[in-house]
């Protein structure tokens, strides 16, 4: 019997177990996420440069374990009982951090988090898949859709709810919002057990598949694809409660927001970046039924090709946020209006990168390997916030501090004051022995601030603060043996733009990979136990 014979358009009885699951869980992470590097810097006083490179080490972390989980699914325990486990340790993660705010406990709290939801990952998203057979497999882009609007859907809440809950309930709602949602995500996905298509784990089979010939040459040639993907994900979770937030929280970003006339509203910095799941909403339909038919009547519409013009449109978001933080560091006001549109063009290349990169992985995986090269495309992800941690640890410099002065004006004594620009960044860490007012609360002088003034006959900065750029008050005497003082090699806008050179660069030569790679797609049969079906695409 040929497969395709029996066509169906039903969608499969788990799939909206999945959806939900995926909209809850998703809750959870981006709530977190949304709020962590504010809470680092806000709370427990990090530099930018630190909270950026322990939030990306989460997110590396996080997207490094599909590693784990794709193996123990693929090879022991299979899709179900795997999430069920990596789901437990999740909950666990997710209610240290609400419970214990020590930086070792924030700590432990993260690498449990990222343990449990980087080991569901692969599992979740090649479930989907799993679901469909050839009769039905016309269907899967739509699930996918579906499924990718869920992720956006719950992020989108919680990126609105817990940058709220942070400064007028604390952390503790804050972070035990997404542990509860967690939970729930868990007990979704287990009353859907019996409705679930499964695929069995291979056991040592999948050492065959993987370590075969075919199996090498399948993940050599996807590894070049998700290379250039990484440097993708490098920039636009930056955009995902880091270096795009941390921007925002300047006072000259002004986040009032109209809306035609009709309603306005202000908006909390790291509440921005729901925009992004907005924009997910509305760009995947337009994309979808708009622009890939419209394009199509000129040319073919390939993954690659999608992908190759998303990482240019990517790169071109960076130079509207390069130019953004030039504004603010000469002091002019800024339109919140500017950042969302860096994030509309952002969105957009996540819509031509993200969704075409998954739906691609899936469908050029064999069966019994779909979970592992899932989680080769989460890799990705992985690398792409190690490049970020990596450069946000490499571009901080020492400084040498002997002195500050404190009192309604703080003033440090700092060696190469003359090379510094006003608007650089110094970070103070340690035990300074001075404590500062920021906000009209008092904290150790520890933390990002900012140079407000220079004095070149004295070599010495005058400090202010970054968000609000005012003077900064501070009392005490400062310890210069037990204080670390650094700044940035990448100042203001050359941050950003930095990144804008090595993802344009990445897009050029990636033109040269979608010319040259060859498809080859692998689907279920419809019989059980039916043989997968390959097909190539020239």
């Amino acid at each position: 019997m040929n497969p395709s014979s029996s066509r169906t358009d039903r969608m499969p009885a788990g799939i909206p177990y999945i959806v939900a699951n995926e909209f809850a869980e998703r809750f959870c992470y981006y709530g977190i996420n949304a709020i962590l590097s504010v809470y680092l810097v806000n709370f427990l006083h990090f530099g930018d440069a630190q909270a950026t490179s322990w939030q990306s080490l989460f997110k590396s972390a996080a997207y490094f374990f599909p590693l784990v989980g794709a193996i123990v699914s693929d090879v022991f325990l299979g899709k179900f009982r795997t999430i069920m486990i990596f789901s437990c340790v999740y909950v666990a993660g997710c209610a240290t951090l609400a419970l214990n705010s020590s930086p070792l406990g924030i700590a432990i709290g993260l690498g449990m988090t990222a343990f449990g939801t980087g080991g569901i990952k692969p599992c979740v998203s090649t479930n989907v898949g799993d679901q469909f057979t050839a009769s039905n497999q016309h269907m899967i882009e739509r699930a996918f859709s579906w499924f990718y609007l869920s992720i956006n859907a719950g992020s989108l809440i919680s990126i609105i709810a817990c940058p709220w809950l942070l400064p007028n309930y604390g952390p503790k709602f804050a972070f035990g919002l997404p542990a509860a949602m967690m939970a729930l995500a868990t007990v979704v996905f287990w009353l859907g057990r019996k409705r679930f298509a499964v695929v069995p784990p291979a056991g040592k089979a999948w050492l065959k598949d993987v370590f075969s010939k075919e199996g090498l040459s399948i993940i050599l040639r996807l590894l070049l694809i998700y290379l250039f993907v990484a440097f993708f994900w490098s920039l636009w979770e930056q955009s995902n409660g880091q270096t795009w937030v941390l921007q925002a929280q300047s006072d000259l970003m002004d986040k009032h927001i109209n809306v035609l006339g009709l309603f306005s509203f202000d908006v909390l910095p790291a509440q921005i970046q729901s925009v992004n799941a907005i924009f997910i909403l509305l760009l995947v339909p337009v994309f979808s039924f708009g622009v890939y038919p419209f394009v199509a009547r000129f040319t073919k519409v390939t993954p690659l090709r999608k992908i190759a013009a998303g990482l240019f449109v990517c790169a071109s978001s960076f130079v509207v946020i390069a130019w953004i933080e030039s504004r603010i560091q000469a002091g002019h006001v800024v339109s919140i209006w500017w950042q969302i549109l860096a994030y509309a063009i952002l969105t957009a290349s996540e819509v031509l990168v993200s969704i075409t990169a998954l739906e691609f992985s899936y469908k050029q995986a064999p069966l019994r390997m779909k979970s592992f090269i899932m989680a080769l495309f989460l890799l990705s992800t992985s690398v792409g916030n190690l490049f970020t941690a990596i450069v946000n640890d490499v571009m901080v410099e020492p400084l040498q501090a002997s002195a500050v002065e404190t009192g309604a004006q703080t003033w440090v004594s700092v060696a190469g004051a003359d090379d510094m620009v006003v608007g650089q960044k110094i970070d103070f860490s340690g035990k300074t022995g001075v404590t500062v007012s920021v906000d009209g609360k008092t904290q150790p002088l520890a933390g990002t601030f900012m140079v407000a003034e220079i004095d070149k006959a004295t070599h010495r900065v005058r400090l202010m603060d970054p968000i609000h750029r005012q003077p900064l008050v501070s009392e005490g005497q400062f310890d210069a043996a037990a204080s670390q003082v650094s700044t940035y090699a990448l100042v203001g806008p050359m941050y950003f733009l930095f990144f804008t050179a090595v993802m344009a660069g990445g897009a050029l030569l990636f033109i040269f990979v979608a010319i040259f790679y060859r498809e080859k797609t692998f689907v279920r049969a419809a019989e059980a136990g039916g043989n997968e079906v390959a097909a190539e695409e020239h």
